[in-house]
């Protein structure tokens, strides 16, 4: 059933109109506050927003009823307190972590951690990144990759100063970069394959990070879908974007082979490989 605040003993009314432009799809509506609760987890007095109009061509048929805002502070309209930080705050919570799994071939089991990481998701140690600097003007999870490479060479598409900052998130269904190196970086793709993304095995991409390689197969990042008449087919997961500045996004292909933890405190991000069987993702 949806939120009938006429129903909550411990809604507080507020009524400051929001507006939110996400990268597909935009909603509005008004603020309230109540009670929220999240993994059995309850913040008292949360400012939400009460949506009254989406864009029905993206949100009309989402099989899930609202959004839930993980991002760092700068990224919240209006100014509301993000919900780790509350959590915290109201001593419901000893950290400010969270952690992400998201399941392959889909099965059912993706899971949200709060306050730290669980290891029955996981095998080997993390591999933490320090946020970028970039990340103090762009309001985004920012960590810096010094490399991409395909099947083991160089693409060219990072600086040698700045490098590639890239957004880790798992509101991005693809992986995403500027589309001029997002193109440098299929083209040196489709070259070694001869061009045959559909019907050959493309190669092995690699993000450099933190002094570390994390590589990505094609098990992850080529799509196997099905159209409209059930015919199946292969498509790249793998997308340009222009976000008004050079930014790469680790959506979710990177983030189901690697168990993700965000963590505030240390101001870093860290990466594992994610305890699951890999079969090709199929996405009806």
């Amino acid at each position: 059933p949806a939120y009938d605040s006429a129903q909550s003993k411990t809604y507080s009314k507020d009524g400051q109109s929001f507006a939110m432009q996400y990268g597909t799809g935009s909603c509005q509506g008004y603020l309230s506050k109540d009670q929220v609760q999240m993994g059995g987890l309850t913040i008292d007095a949360f400012t939400f927003g009460e949506v009254t109009k989406e864009a029905a061509d993206v949100f009309g048929q989402a099989p899930f009823d609202g959004i839930l805002g993980m991002g760092v502070p700068a990224a919240a309209v209006d100014k509301v307190p993000m919900p780790m930080d509350m959590l915290v705050q109201q001593k419901k919570l000893d950290h400010n972590v969270f952690a992400f799994y998201l399941s392959s071939g889909g099965k059912a089991g993706s899971t949200l951690t709060l306050g730290g990481t669980d290891p029955s998701f996981h095998v080997g140690d993390f591999s933490y990144v320090p946020l970028a600097k970039a990340g103090k003007l762009l309001p985004y999870w920012l960590v810096s990759a010094s490399d991409v490479k395909v099947a083991g060479e160089s693409t060219g598409a990072c600086g040698w100063l700045l490098g590639c900052d890239m957004v880790v998130d798992t509101g991005t269904s693809v992986l995403a970069g500027p589309p001029v190196q997002r193109k440098q970086a299929h083209r040196q793709d489709r070259q070694r394959l001869g061009g045959l993304l559909q019907r050959s095995i493309p190669a092995e991409l690699t993000i450099s990070m933190g002094g570390k390689d994390f590589d990505l197969g094609p098990d992850f990042y080529v799509i196997r879908a099905q159209d409209d008449s059930g015919k199946e087919q292969c498509q790249l997961g793998i997308e340009g974007i222009n976000a008004g500045a050079p930014i790469w996004i680790l959506g979710d292909p990177f983030l189901r082979k690697y168990y993700t933890v965000w963590d505030a405190e240390q101001k870093r991000v860290g990466f594992a490989i994610a305890k699951q069987a890999i079969s090709n993702m199929l996405i009806v």
